[in-house]
Parts: structure tokens; sequence; C-alpha cells
């Protein structure tokens, strides 16, 4: 009998050291999706600054997780600390599997807003591309195509955001009939 002892001591100390290892990083997940969810809880709350800290504390448990940085960056984009909010989106994007299309539309409205036109209405198409459906996209694409005096084009996007239910902000409707006005 103590012949068979050696032997299984050793596979159980192989066994040992990777189970702990798998259960941590499930562990560390299963801690950044709490701190994400409360975080927009906190956001629904109107407690921005507690959804901040939730979301980075997320980012801090796991490096990885792109939802976090996500939080971050709509945080910062309602804060107008716009430099932020892109630096946090773009770290969204390079980490989100599948791609996040309200990352990209995020920071496509980010980039026009600091100017940065072309690239900002790249990363809307990206958006589009990715959720044909993404209503605030539409939205803001219509923005671009207004600025850019395509008027068909941000006419169509207006519609199709319209069909969507989004959530257009007070005025813009008037403001692009000022702007590019809709041609029959």
């Amino acid at each position: 009998m103590k012949k068979h002892l050696f032997p299984v001591t050793i596979i159980l100390m192989l066994i040992i050291p990777i189970t702990p290892a798998i259960a941590a990083k499930t562990d560390i997940k299963s801690f950044a999706v709490d701190a994400v969810e409360k975080g927009w809880a906190y956001f629904n709350r109107g407690d921005y600054e507690t959804a901040l800290k939730r979301f980075h504390q997320a980012t801090i448990i796991d490096p990885d997780f792109a939802p976090g940085y996500f939080g971050k960056a709509y945080i910062y984009s309602i804060q107008d600390n716009i430099d932020l909010a892109i630096k946090n989106y773009r770290k969204t994007i390079e980490l989100a599997d599948p791609p996040y299309s309200h990352a990209y539309g995020n920071l496509g409205l980010a980039l026009l807003i600091k100017g940065q036109l072309v690239e900002g209405h790249q990363m809307l198409l990206k958006a589009l591309e990715i959720d044909p459906d993404n209503a605030d996209a539409h939205v803001n694409i219509a923005q671009s195509y207004c600025a850019q005096e395509d008027s068909k084009k941000a006419w169509d996007h207006i519609k199709k955001a319209q069909e969507l239910k989004a959530s257009i902000k007070p005025g813009l409707i008037e403001e692009m009939k000022s702007e590019c006005p809709e041609k029959e």
C-alpha cells in the first residue's frame, strides 16, 4: 500500500496549486463585475463620484475588464473631462470582446467634441457597423454629416435614430433644419 502513496501525493501536489489559481481568476472577475454593477447603481442615483470610484475599483481588481473602463469613460464624458473619456473609451475598445458598439459611438462623439472630426466620424461609422441599431450613434453621425454639409445622410440618420426611439436633445432637430436643411 505504501507504494501507491508516493505517486498519489505527487499528483495531488500538482493539482492543488492549479485549482486555486483558476478559482482566483474566476473570483477576481466576479469582484470586477460586482464593482461595475455597483457603479451603475450609484450612477442611476446620480452619485457620479461614487460610481467613478466603483468603476475605477473594477479596473484595479481586473485591469483587463473592459466594462470598468467604459464606466469610467462615461462618467468622464459627463464631467466634460474629454481627454480622460477618450483614453478610457480607447482602453474599452482595446479590451472588449466582442467589440462594443457604444464604446465606438461614445469615442466618436468625444473626438468630434475635441475637433478630431475625421477620426470621430470613423468611430461613429464603426459603431454602426457593429450595431446598425445603435440609436445614439445615429444621432451623433447625423450631426457629423450635418457639419460636413451632407444633409441627405444627416437626415437619413436622424430619421433612423427617431425610428429607434433615440433620446434626441431638445432643439437638435431645429438646429439641423437651420444648419443643413432637409432636401426633398
